[in-house]
């Protein structure tokens, strides 16, 4: 393709109609005029307005942030793709985050806020001690290139490619740049109100998606003549390579104790809020949200059912395969719309947290006689550093066997299981002490990086073979009882060390004037958290619990299922329009 018509492709959207183009150019005008909008109203004068927002998101910015921020377009294009390649069960994700997101806000918010810190490592240094601060510090900027802002661009890249037909490096040069410039102008609180409307562009795009796609099957039991029964069961036999029944049970909510309430992604977001309260409320909305991404799931598997032969060279292709062959004139513009949405909400999140990570924890400790517009120029020039390393990454992802979830997942279990096991302890008791903290997060990424390495990430001739049909969810469950075992063999050994260790505790909580306002963590959970949250957040549990038996007992209860299909009201809905 010559300079001159790949140029005419993006001024036109490729093959796109007049109405498409039309509906994704008033989608980016409309994201620009919020970004200049909230960077009027907010701003980015210091670092706190910058980074937090001011500390003054409401909770239903915040659950809708934390919503937007998770389901990526890596997540449009995986889970379609894991639904295409292996049915529900990929979904059980999804619902495991509901109730991890209530650990984060009655465990984790209450700790975070009353520091009143910027980053989650540096709470490890006000509970444990600095070298801590720093370790993680790396830890979280690297986890975020190989397995956030890396896939992101490529999934991102694989729906533009296949939607537009603009490759898949100029279409990640096109959405880094986009995505660059307003998380560039207006710092966290662009990048949350913005998520607000993203998240609704995005669930009423994926419900109509949905209906066109179940219209094309025949509906539901369409979907069940044209796929094997093991695609619509939520819980796989306990041998199952990716999903066994137990490692969805008890590995999933590992690798979520991570990645919702140690990461500083997802972590950021709660710390933008006013108050614990509403750090709570925003969660428990975020828990509810993350109820429907099983749409996606029944994607995957209309795509599967009604394009086989694409789903069985590359299931990764899913879900642009429906937005570019199922949706009429008008639909197509607005769920392109839509993966801009997740790409660069995703996206726009990463940056944002990892430049916050560089600037606050790692540049003002080196140059500590800082301004504070200094910290914002840094901040945002190290942005530009992330996307330029991003790009190193893609070929490793373009590369790899899995799907694209999996793949995500798999890289995740490398440190999830030490720094859950770290993180809880530190919450949760005074006796764990900074050398036993150290020792576990060390050792056990150490042990992850050598699984990993051993069963996925060396040449094929050099991997163990006997590690290749482990599941990485089992994996995950006996990293954890080993990070549990080192604490505690650790914690048995320095006994000597105990009294001086609660001494420094109490010097650290002393330090913090919140903490000499309380007497437990638990009167101030209860103090925060009003009935209202308490009574959702109970609710959103039994929920969880109710949707999981149901569709695991038995497919043809599914609630899709229920539903008179589509294709009976064609007559109407053609009427209608």
């Amino acid at each position: 393709m010559s300079p001159g018509d790949l140029f005419w492709d993006v001024i036109t959207f490729g093959h796109l109609s007049t109405v498409d183009a039309v509906s994704i150019l008033i989608y980016l005008a409309t994201l620009l005029l919020v970004t200049l909008y909230v960077n009027y109203k907010v701003g980015g004068a210091d670092s706190e307005a910058y980074f937090l927002g001011g500390r003054d998101i409401p909770w239903w910015a915040v659950g809708f942030s934390l919503f937007a921020s998770n389901l990526g377009t890596d997540h449009l294009v995986g889970l379609a793709g894991s639904g295409a390649a292996q049915g529900l069960a990929v979904g059980c994700w999804e619902w495991s985050a509901s109730y991890v997101l209530l650990v984060l806000g009655w465990v984790f918010v209450p700790h975070y806020l009353e520091y009143g810190i910027y980053t989650v490592p540096e709470y490890l240094e006000h509970r444990f001690e600095s070298r801590m601060r720093k370790f993680f510090t790396w830890v979280s900027i690297l986890s975020a290139l190989f397995t956030k802002i890396a896939v992101t661009i490529f999934a991102g890249a694989v729906v533009l490619n296949e939607v537009l037909g603009w490759s898949k490096w100029f279409s990640s040069v096109l959405l880094l740049t986009l995505t660059g410039v307003y998380t560039s102008i207006g710092g966290l609180a662009a990048v949350v109100y913005t998520e607000v409307l993203q998240s609704i562009v995005l669930l009423v795009g994926c419900t109509a998606l949905l209906w066109y796609g179940l219209d094309a099957v025949g509906g539901w039991k369409g979907l069940e003549e044209k796929l094997p029964a093991s695609h619509f069961d939520l819980m796989k036999p306990a041998n199952h390579q990716d999903f066994p029944w137990p490692g969805v049970v008890f590995g999933m909510p590992i690798s979520g104790l991570w990645y919702w309430c140690t990461d500083q992604v997802m972590v950021q977001r709660v710390l933008s809020a006013k108050s614990v309260g509403t750090g709570q409320s925003a969660c428990v909305f975020a828990g509810w949200l993350k109820l429907t991404p099983m749409f996606l799931m029944a994607a995957g598997l209309i795509a599967a059912a009604l394009y086989p032969e694409d789903m069985e060279r590359d299931s990764n292709r899913a879900f642009a395969v429906l937005v570019s062959r199922l949706l009429p004139p008008g639909w197509q513009g607005a769920m392109i719309a839509v993966m801009l949405s997740s790409f660069m909400a995703a996206l726009a999140s990463c940056f944002n947290s990892c430049s916050t990570l560089f600037t606050m924890d790692i540049y003002a400790e080196w140059y500590p006689e800082h301004t504070e517009r200094e910290l914002v120029i840094v901040g945002q020039l190290f942005t530009i550093v992330l996307a330029v390393a991003s790009m190193a990454w893609l070929p490793m992802i373009d590369g790899s066997g899995d799907e694209l979830f999996v793949y995500i997942q798999s890289m995740q279990l490398i440190w999830c299981a030490p720094i859950a096991a770290v993180f809880l302890c530190a919450c949760l008791s005074k006796r764990i002490s900074s050398r036993t903290a150290w020792i576990t997060l060390t050792g056990g990424i150490a042990v992850g990086v050598v699984f990993w390495l051993l069963r996925s990430g060396l040449p094929v001739g050099y991997r163990m073979a006997s590690l290749q049909p482990f599941c990485v969810l089992y994996f995950g469950m006996v990293h954890f009882l080993f990070s549990f075992l080192v604490i505690g063999i650790c914690s048995f050994f320095e006994q000597t060390d105990l009294e001086a260790t609660d001494e420094e505790k109490a010097k650290l909580i002393d330090n913090c004037p919140s903490f000499q306002r309380t007497t437990s963590l638990t009167s101030v959970n209860q103090e925060h958290a009003g009935t209202m949250t308490n009574v959702m957040a109970v609710s959103l549990m039994v929920a969880v619990v109710v949707l999981g038996v149901w569709l695991g007992d038995d497919p043809d209860l599914h609630p899709l299922a229920s539903r008179v299909p589509p294709h009976e009201f064609a007559g109407w809905w053609r009427k209608l329009r």
